[in-house]
Protein backbone atom coordinates (compact mmCIF):
# COMPACT_ATOMS: atom_id res chain seq x y z
CA UNK A 1 0.00 0.00 0.00
CA UNK A 2 1.50 3.80 -0.97
CA UNK A 3 1.54 5.92 2.28
CA UNK A 4 -0.88 9.13 1.43
CA UNK A 5 1.99 11.41 1.20
CA UNK A 6 3.30 9.57 -1.84
CA UNK A 7 0.10 9.46 -3.65
CA UNK A 8 -0.19 13.22 -2.91
CA UNK A 9 3.30 14.05 -4.31
CA UNK A 10 2.81 11.78 -7.72
CA UNK A 11 0.33 13.26 -8.13
CA UNK A 12 1.53 16.78 -7.81
CA UNK A 13 4.53 15.93 -10.36
CA UNK A 14 2.75 13.99 -12.67
CA UNK A 15 -0.19 17.03 -13.08
CA UNK A 16 -0.22 19.78 -15.33
CA UNK A 17 1.07 23.03 -14.00
CA UNK A 18 -2.01 24.97 -14.23
CA UNK A 19 -4.35 22.30 -13.23
CA UNK A 20 -2.80 21.29 -9.90
CA UNK A 21 -1.95 25.08 -9.34
CA UNK A 22 -6.19 25.81 -9.93
CA UNK A 23 -6.99 22.89 -7.24
CA UNK A 24 -4.31 23.80 -4.69
CA UNK A 25 -5.57 27.46 -4.82
CA UNK A 26 -8.83 26.53 -3.95
CA UNK A 27 -7.62 24.02 -0.60
CA UNK A 28 -7.43 25.96 2.37
CA UNK A 29 -4.28 27.12 3.74
CA UNK A 30 -4.95 24.97 7.01
CA UNK A 31 -5.38 21.86 4.66
CA UNK A 32 -2.37 22.09 2.94
CA UNK A 33 -0.22 22.90 5.99
CA UNK A 34 -1.68 18.94 7.30
CA UNK A 35 -1.01 17.63 3.85
CA UNK A 36 2.35 18.39 4.55
CA UNK A 37 2.94 16.48 8.28
CA UNK A 38 4.86 14.10 6.38
CA UNK A 39 6.22 15.49 3.08
CA UNK A 40 9.59 15.67 2.66
CA UNK A 41 11.72 18.60 1.82
CA UNK A 42 11.68 18.32 -1.73
CA UNK A 43 8.12 17.73 -2.01
CA UNK A 44 7.04 20.49 0.18
CA UNK A 45 9.11 23.14 -1.45
CA UNK A 46 8.03 21.66 -5.00
CA UNK A 47 4.28 21.76 -3.44
CA UNK A 48 5.00 25.38 -2.63
CA UNK A 49 6.30 26.15 -5.85
CA UNK A 50 2.85 26.20 -7.13
CA UNK A 51 1.30 28.65 -4.88
CA UNK A 52 1.86 32.64 -4.54
CA UNK A 53 3.98 34.28 -1.74
CA UNK A 54 1.17 35.13 0.08
CA UNK A 55 -0.69 31.50 0.94
CA UNK A 56 2.99 30.38 0.93
CA UNK A 57 3.13 32.58 3.95
CA UNK A 58 -0.20 31.75 5.36
CA UNK A 59 0.41 27.97 4.91
CA UNK A 60 4.03 28.19 6.71
CA UNK A 61 1.91 30.19 9.65
CA UNK A 62 -0.59 27.52 9.86
CA UNK A 63 2.18 24.97 10.12
CA UNK A 64 3.55 27.11 12.75
CA UNK A 65 0.08 26.33 14.97
CA UNK A 66 0.13 22.59 14.09
CA UNK A 67 2.97 22.28 15.65
CA UNK A 68 1.28 22.75 19.04
CA UNK A 69 -1.63 20.88 18.10
CA UNK A 70 -2.11 17.29 18.56
CA UNK A 71 -3.21 16.23 15.21
CA UNK A 72 -3.54 12.76 14.97
CA UNK A 73 -3.11 10.22 11.90
CA UNK A 74 -6.68 9.55 11.45
CA UNK A 75 -7.31 13.35 11.49
CA UNK A 76 -4.42 13.06 9.01
CA UNK A 77 -5.66 10.99 6.91
CA UNK A 78 -8.69 12.24 6.61
CA UNK A 79 -7.61 15.75 5.21
CA UNK A 80 -4.88 14.34 2.91
CA UNK A 81 -7.51 11.89 1.37
CA UNK A 82 -9.79 14.54 1.32
CA UNK A 83 -6.95 16.60 -1.32
CA UNK A 84 -5.91 13.76 -3.01
CA UNK A 85 -9.53 13.26 -4.39
CA UNK A 86 -9.63 16.99 -5.41
CA UNK A 87 -5.94 16.41 -7.34
CA UNK A 88 -7.49 13.69 -9.26
CA UNK A 89 -10.65 15.55 -10.42
CA UNK A 90 -13.17 14.20 -7.72
CA UNK A 91 -14.58 16.97 -6.07
CA UNK A 92 -14.20 16.69 -2.18
CA UNK A 93 -16.53 19.12 0.00
CA UNK A 94 -12.96 20.57 2.08
CA UNK A 95 -12.64 19.59 5.78
CA UNK A 96 -14.25 22.42 8.07
CA UNK A 97 -11.90 22.18 11.04
CA UNK A 98 -11.90 23.10 14.43
CA UNK A 99 -8.39 22.03 16.31
CA UNK A 100 -8.59 21.83 19.94
CA UNK A 101 -5.35 23.02 21.39
CA UNK A 102 -3.42 20.18 23.07
CA UNK A 103 -3.36 20.61 26.86
CA UNK A 104 0.24 19.96 28.65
Amino acid sequence: MVPPDRVFSNLLHAGKHADMQNILMRVSDRELAICMLYLSDQDEIFLLSFLPPVKQNRIKQEQGYLERLNIRYPQYRTVIDDVILRLQGISGGGIRSYVRPRRE
